[in-house]
Formats: structure tokens, sequence, C-alpha cells
């Protein structure tokens, strides 16, 4: 089990004086792979996205997803185990390692964001994250439907693959077969039911090399699966665009598709979110499975579509966040900017807002307006790359929220609606540093003497806040928290030593060397606190190591022994002997509660009739979830 000591901010950096009350609940790696590692993440784990998911399996408790792109890329699932303690419950397999289907070489950089959803509609949850790779696609690992089993699988139940059917209504700008198949390495993709068809679709962008292979995609499937069984699982798009229409509407490579309802009569319109000076256009849906693009006859900037930022090239590069602040029928869509071409835009945010009533499709500055500038700043005050977004009240005073994530000093930034005024007005809203980071966490350290005078060169290594997880209670203490996933954290400290040498007139390194970085989290989850308090506490995440199998005792024995387990959390287990050709023999503890602490149970040496068994080799398997527990035992005569 490990314990993580909370890090507690008193002293927040704010502007316009306004304090959030939030702590830092916890922090997470896996061991290393030099030390004991961790058997469920093989050593390591690298993550750059994460998601919150409601309760897939049923359970009555939200699952912590995330995804990790090292050892070819996974997905590995968080629960709580109570106020303050998470504990691992499930990882994706290495695909790569897998035989059958062609699931993808599994690229360095993949899988970049995960989802959870319900596709095929049976009530069953599922994960779904892309896979790169020639011969790759979209997995989908659907719940085994077994109450409390955390069982996701150890293969696809379904497999949505590099090339897939097109079905589209859309017209000349309909997208096509034979364009190169999907993107499979986006920064974003979205599960929703568009149509109002009472079917989930996923909602892609699709971006290839070579204009003519662009699209937006909307995929359904048309038909079910099972666990761990694809059958006859089959998908098709039903809505597609191709370049040439992104080519009409504002231009660039498509990067984010968000479902909202921009002029609250009940339907989700799709924006569309172009590479290209920060463009969107949008899309209706009118009936089942179809779908309206603007005006085609004379598209025009500031009418079928706007770029909001020409003539600079900015874009929201994790997408947008879709948003209601002001509480109303409509929906808004915020872009935060990633890149640095200007100081009015580095850092700045628009949001993209209708009217009841208003015609979507009509895109212009009246809708589309810059409302924060230097959201994410750096130790200097000057405007930084915003990375991602979610709406939230994570300080707890009744106001919605757009957090933003970043580097140190603006890890998690509030842009908080003030409760009344305009969403376009950007008067109507307060900047709030929820959680600046931490300082701290080096990627190397100097020690320099310039003829007596000693000084410390630091380099802050401590990464940026990628894709955090929408906000949710999820230990259930009332208090509700979010997944803060980090990129380009330092995987060790350089420390250096250097003196000034005076006939070159520079520094030269005595001695250099690297060390392992403790401070290497892979994410931390960020909690609202009482409103005037910010207390410390510890924070455990329990991993399979934590789950213990002791050998039996005596060994050998004759003809009985006793079986000694420990469970850092009170679970249901089952305990049963096998024999070495994996024949079950008996069922000591079959799905039993048993309490945190340790237990023993005997086993007579008898089988499951009641019959005494031959001398020989036994083994012994305790299983809770997916975790898995055997020792060997022998029975001499």
């Amino acid at each position: 089990m490990k314990k993580n000591l909370t890090i507690v901010f008193l002293s927040l950096l704010v502007s316009a004086f306004a304090f959030g009350q939030v702590h830092l609940g916890g922090k997470f790696t896996p061991k290393t792979t030099l030390v004991k590692p961790d058997s469920a993440f093989f050593g390591d784990i690298g993550i750059r996205g994460s998601w919150v998911a409601p309760d897939i399996d049923n359970d009555g408790k939200p699952e912590i997803i995330v995804t990790d792109y090292t050892k070819t890329g996974r997905v590995h699932v968080f629960q709580a185990a109570g106020n303050d303690t998470l504990e691992w419950i499930w990882s994706s397999p290495r695909l790569d390692t897998l035989a059958g289907l062609p699931y993808g070489a599994g690229l360095g950089s993949t899988p970049r964001v995960v989802r959870s959803g319900d596709l095929d509609g049976d009530g069953k949850g599922e994960i779904i994250f892309p896979r790169a790779g020639a011969t790759g696609g979209f997995l989908v690992f659907e719940w085994d439907g077994v109450n409390g089993s955390h069982k996701f699988g150890t293969i696809p139940s379904a497999f949505i693959p590099h090339s897939i059917t097109y079905a589209s209504n859309m017209g000349d700008l309909a997208g096509k077969a034979i364009e190169s198949g999907l993107q499979l390495n986006m920064e974003h993709f979205e599960i929703d039911d568009v149509d109002g068809d009472g079917a989930q679709e996923l909602l892609l962008p699709k971006n290839l090399s070579g204009a003519l292979n662009d699209d937006f995609l909307i995929i359904h499937t048309v038909s079910t699966f099972e666990f761990e069984n694809q059958g006859f699982a089959s998908f098709e798009v039903e809505g597609s665009t191709r370049r040439l229409a992104s080519a009409k509407f504002g231009g660039g490579s498509p990067y984010a598709i968000h479902p909202a309802d921009l002029n609250g009569d009940g339907k989700k319109e799709l924006v569309l979110h172009n590479w290209n000076y920060s463009d969107y256009w949008v899309i209706k849906s009118t009936a089942t499975d179809t779908y309206v693009l603007p005006d085609t006859a004379n598209t025009t900037q500031g009418n079928q579509f706007y770029q909001m930022t020409n003539p600079l090239d900015y874009v929201a590069l994790f997408g947008g966040i879709v948003a209601n602040l002001d509480k109303d029928n409509n929906q808004e869509v915020y872009f935060p900017l990633y890149g640095g071409l200007s100081d009015t835009l580095d850092g700045a945010m628009f949001v993209v807002d209708y009217n009841e009533g208003d015609d979507v499709q009509k895109a212009s500055g009246a809708h589309a307006v810059k409302i924060a500038t230097k959201v994410s700043q750096s130790t200097g005050g000057a405007g930084i790359s915003n990375f991602t977004g979610i709406e939230a009240d994570l300080d707890r005073n009744g106001k919605r929220e757009i957090l933003i994530g970043s580097a140190y000093p603006s890890n998690v930034v509030a842009i908080e609606y003030n409760g009344s005024g305009s969403l376009r007005d950007p008067a109507s809203y307060t900047r709030k540093v929820l959680y600046t980071g931490e300082s701290g966490v080096y990627a190397s350290l100097t020690y320099r003497d310039s003829l007596g005078t000693l000084d410390t060169v630091k380099v802050i290594g401590e990464g940026f806040v990628s894709k955090m997880s929408k906000e949710m209670d999820i230990d259930g203490d009332g208090r509700v928290e979010v997944v803060l996933p980090y990129q380009s954290v330092a995987d060790s400290i350089t420390y250096s030593w250097q003196h000034f040498d005076n006939l070159t007139q520079a520094f030269i390194e005595d001695s250099a060397k690297k060390v392992t970085n403790p401070k290497k989290w892979t994410f931390r989850i960020l909690e609202s606190d009482i409103v005037g308090s910010v207390n410390g506490k510890d924070y455990a995440v329990i991993t399979p190591e934590d789950y213990t199998l002791n050998q039996n005792y005596p060994n050998p024995f004759n003809p009985s022994t006793t079986i000694n387990f420990v469970l850092p959390l009170s679970k249901k287990i089952t305990l049963r002997v096998y024999d070495m050709v994996g024949k079950e023999v008996a069922t000591l503890v079959n799905g039993e509660e048993y309490g945190k602490g340790s237990h023993a149970v005997v086993w007579n040496g008898k089988d499951k009739s009641g019959k005494s068994v031959a001398s020989g080799t036994y083994i012994a398997t305790m299983t809770t979830g997916n975790i898995s527990k055997s020792i060997k035992m022998m029975l001499l005569k």
C-alpha cells in the first residue's frame, strides 16, 4: 500500500484576491522496475489522459481510468476503497503480445485519450480507447456483467478496425471509405447520442497524412457484442465530412468534435474545431442518422465558419470544453488556446455561445469571443499554453468555472463565472489559481562556485497537467475531486557542480550525476475542501502487492495444513485448491466476505467429494476481482 502525504497550500497565487479552498488529495506513481515492481503495471506507467466513469460496473462507485503509453500502450482503472483511498481494479493487457486479431502495433505515444460508454446499448459499461498501427483501431472492453467482478476482459469485446464501412448521407461533402481509415493518435474524441435515437455514437476527428484523408466521423454499432466475445460485432460510419468540407468551412486539420445543445432546443449540435486560426463550424442533426452541414453555396468567414484567432494560428490542443456556466437552457463551448505566437493570445480562452432560438450554423465574432487572456501564466506573469479543461465548481462556492490545466505555477486555474452578466463579456469572469503545482520537482540542480560566491541554478521538471478528468466525488466523502495526469515529468534529476574559469570566462563542469526523480508522480488528485479550512492528510493507493497469500504451514503436510492470507480491505474472496494439471480439487472459500487483516483457512487434504487426495503437489489460489495469488503445497503420506 502506498501512502503519500498531502501537500497543503495555505497561500495560493490568485487573481483579484479570490481564494479557492482546495487541497491536493493524493499523488501516485507505481514502484520502479528496479525494486519490487507493481505487477499490475509491469513496473512503470506513463499517463497522458484520465477519465472518470460514473459507475460502469454497477457497484455504486465511479472509476478512474487513465491512459498509459508505456509498454506499447494500455489503460489502467482505479476505484475508491473508502475515504482518501484508491485501489487498482483492472488493466488492459499488452495487446502486442496477444495472438488473434491484429490490434495494432501500439506506438509509443498512444493511447492518448480514453472514454467510457455503452455503444451496443446492452446496459453493460465499456472502456473505449484507440490503438495505433497499420492494423490498429478502437478497442472496446466490456464489463462482464457480474456485480463486484471489475472484469473488463483480457481481449477486446469489440474492435472497430482501421478500415470501416462508410454509410453517410451528407451528399457530395461526405467522407469516402477510400480515405485511409481512422486516425488513432488523436487528442480528443467523444461518445454521445447526438441524433437522439437512443444509441450512442463515437465522434472522431480524422487528420491523416494528405489533405484528402481528413474527415469528421460519426460511428455507430450495428450489432451487439459480449464480454471477450466479439461475435458479430460490427460498426459503420453514419455521418462524415471529408476535407472538402473543412476547406469550405475555414480550412485546416480536423481536430476535435463537441456535442452541445447550443440554442436550447433540446437537440445536440456538433461543434467542429479545425487547427487553422482556431476555426469552428457547426453540424446539425435533424433526424436519426441524419446530419446537415452549413450552407455550402457561398461559405465565408463570419458566416458559415469563424476563425477565432485569424491571422494567428492557434488551436485548443486537447479540445474544447462543453459547459453551462450560467445554468440556462443552452450550452457553451470554451476553447483554451495552445501555442505562443503573441502577447495578446498566449494562454487566452474563447467561448462559443448562442442564445435560445439562434441559428447555430451562423458562425461569427458575435458568437465566438475572447473572454480571458493569460489564463495560464509563467512565474513572470507571461501567458503560456493552456492544455486541458473541464467544467466544475471545485472551490464549492456555488459558481461554475472552467478549470484549465497547464505548467507551474498554473497547474490548475479557474475561470469562474461570477453569476451574472453575459458569458461573452470578460468582466463576467474571475481568474483564480487553485493549484500552482510544485516548485520542488526538478529536472536539474547545478551548484556553481564563482570565485567563492556560491549559487544554485534550478530547472523545474514538473511537466504539465494533461487531460484532467471531470469533477466527481470519487471516494464518497461529499467533496468532489479532479484527477490531474502529468506529462513531461523528469524521470531523473541531474546534479552538477561547476566553477567559474577566469581564462575562458565560463563555468566549467567539475562533476555530475543522475538520480531517479523521487517525485515522478503520474497523477495527482485535487479535492475540494470545506470553505475556510485546508487540512493535510495521507492518501493510500492499494495495488495487487498489498494482497498476500502466505506459504501454508506445515509444508509438506499430512493430513491437513493452514493457509494464511492478508487483505488490505474488506473483500469477497475465493480460495480453491487445484492439482498440477489445473483441475479443481477443493473449494475452501467461495465468494465470502472477509475483513481487512490476517485470516487463516485449514485444508484437510480432502477433495470436494470428501475423499482424501493422493500425495503430491497442489496449488492454492486466492482470487478477488482481478487479483489472483497462488502458492504450491506438498502433501506427503
